[in-house]
């Protein structure tokens, strides 16, 4: 880890709060194309999703980073200009020694909202074994929450860090709150930083929709097929015969209404 990146955590300095980036406001909603019938502009829903991206520190043991990344975007009303995005991060597996399956499905629910030019970030939800036995799950303030303001277009309420639990994927909003997770089993410790979508062109064609009106479910990769909104096993197109799957996204977007 680079002593800039520590200090880029310890002082914003003299920079803006938000994200100036994103090329919508008020536009975002009731303009363009509007696939997934949700009153916003579907390029919008696209831009705010990837600007808002967590930056996940990966632990010094982790063995199963591998994912391939999805959203959603819902308008909290136009009034307030508020937004929730829902990320899928889709890991392959969950690779922890006791608690291995195939599949691991851990998100991200960021609320954000537009006021005069600029997009904030106000409250995150950080899913950690939600509906399992040791259930960590939590909703952080943006005050809670540390960001890598060494990209100049990054600030205070911009994009966030998270800190994701050695092989078994949980995210915390710092070390302390994940080193207690999951009955003090989670760890996490800053060894290799990555973008939630690591391409080129992140989150590009990864909008899902809804469960109501979907763009995106059923995935083909490497032959195998996941249905990312239905209400079935996410397998993390691997299916091993020596170990179970997870359950899918399904319960989790019900849940929180996308």
């Amino acid at each position: 880890m680079s002593l800039g990146l520590l200090l880029a955590f310890a002082s914003t300095g003299a920079r803006a709060d938000g994200l100036s980036v994103i090329p919508y406001g008020d536009n975002c909603w009731g303009t363009g194309t509007d696939a997934d019938r949700d009153g916003l502009n579907d390029d919008c829903e696209q831009q705010v999703a990837r600007w808002f991206m967590p930056l996940f520190w990966f632990d010094t043991g982790e063995s199963g980073s591998e994912r391939r990344p999805y959203f959603a975007v819902k308008s909290e009303g136009f009034a307030t200009r508020t937004l929730r995005i829902f990320y899928l991060d889709t890991f392959f597996e969950d690779t922890g020694v006791t608690t291995g399956h195939d599949g691991d499905p851990e998100f991200q629910i960021f609320e954000v909202h537009y006021s005069g030019g600029r997009w904030y970030l106000d409250w995150v939800y950080l899913s950690a074994h939600r509906k399992s036995v040791c259930e960590s799950s939590a909703w952080y303030s943006y005050e809670q929450l540390e960001y890598d303001t060494r990209d100049a277009r990054n600030a205070y309420r911009g994009w966030p860090v998270l800190y994701v639990a050695e092989d078994k994927h949980a995210t915390y909003n710092n070390l302390a709150t994940c080193d207690s997770g999951c009955f003090a089993q989670d760890y996490c410790s800053r060894h290799v930083a990555q973008y939630l979508d690591t391409a080129s062109a992140p989150l590009v064609s990864r909008n899902v929709g809804s469960t109501g009106v979907p763009l995106i479910n059923s995935v083909v990769l490497n032959g195998k097929t996941e249905r990312l909104l239905d209400d079935v096993d996410f397998k993390g197109w691997d299916d091993q015969w020596y170990r179970p799957n997870s359950k899918g996204y399904f319960r989790h977007l019900n849940d929180f209404g996308f």
